[in-house]
């Protein structure tokens, strides 16, 4: 079997940064993380989806955090024809948490603002009223494209933009944003092959200036959730403080996600940091933010 990549410097910061928990840990982000998917209520619903698993004697379970998600027993659920008739999503369980966290309603105008592939853009369109989804790379905003096609995302605007060029005001925003991917090395061996901690630093730079312009798009009292498959304070702690620092009306709020061990986190109140093996998830971040008036 192929082992996992992990750099050198990789397991000298994290080795330092989490102490006594580090064996644990890195058991944890050397296996598999679990399947997961997501119904896409645009075009089905929980009973169809659980008909169709057990008539295939697929093991399956529900997640408590969210009606529309569940926990599968299947190497690539996208071979299922649930998943080709854009009736399921495939989605890892911690990848599903920042738009619960955002929760939004039928009546709101949302962004999804760094949104390929559009795994969590099927979400919003679930749940939201109007959705515009931006994504500035060319080659990656086919991806979107394509989704809102297969899973009829008949709410949803793409937008082939840098979302630091938008002015419109919004009700919710999701900046599920650009990062050093350290989230992925349980999906993908090779992942960290790229990581350093000069990628880290460079990728908070840009994360600095988006969760900036986000926070300005919001309307009043409005609110955007920040996340990242990061397990770096830079990329996480770091830039939700500095919008703290630049804006006295942003409030970090107490995210509850049902099921999900969550724990205080001294680096900064209330920002969300799931470790690996609380909950068999890959390494994440995120912060729900409000705009007070």
């Amino acid at each position: 079997m192929k082992k996992t990549f992990f750099p050198e410097e990789f397991i000298e910061k994290y080795s330092s940064f989490l102490g006594r928990e580090w064996d644990e840990f890195f058991e944890t982000i050397k296996r598999k993380q679990p399947k997961s998917v997501w119904i896409n209520s645009n075009k089905s619903d929980l009973d169809e989806v659980e008909q169709k698993l057990k008539e295939k004697d697929i093991v399956f379970r529900k997640h408590s955090f969210s009606t529309l998600a569940l926990g599968i027993e299947m190497a690539r659920p996208s071979e299922l024809e649930l998943f080709k008739e854009g009736k399921i999503s495939s989605q890892e369980k911690a990848s599903i948490l920042p738009v619960i966290a955002l929760a939004p309603e039928k009546t709101d105008f949302v962004l999804d603002a760094c949104a390929a592939p559009g795994t969590k853009t099927i979400q919003l369109s679930n749940l939201s009223g109007r959705v515009i989804a931006t994504e500035v790379n060319s080659e990656r905003v086919k991806s979107l494209y394509y989704n809102k096609k297969k899973f009829g995302l008949e709410n949803v605007e793409v937008k082939r933009t840098d979302v630091r060029n938008l002015k419109e005001k919004f009700d919710k925003i999701l900046l599920d944003t650009p990062c050093s991917s350290e989230g992925l090395v349980r999906k993908k061996r090779d992942a960290l092959k790229g990581w350093s901690q000069k990628l880290v630093e460079r990728k908070a730079t840009i994360q600095k200036e988006l969760i900036l312009h986000c926070f300005d798009l919001l309307k009043e009292k409005g609110e955007l959730v920040y996340s990242t498959c990061s397990f770096a304070k830079e990329e996480d702690e770091d830039v939700v403080n500095y919008l703290l620092e630049k804006r006295k009306n942003a409030i970090v709020e107490k995210v509850i996600l049902e099921g999900i061990k969550i724990r205080e986190n001294g680096l900064c109140k209330n920002c969300v940091r799931l470790y690996p093996q609380d909950n068999d998830t890959q390494q994440f971040f995120l912060a729900k933010i409000k705009k007070s008036s």
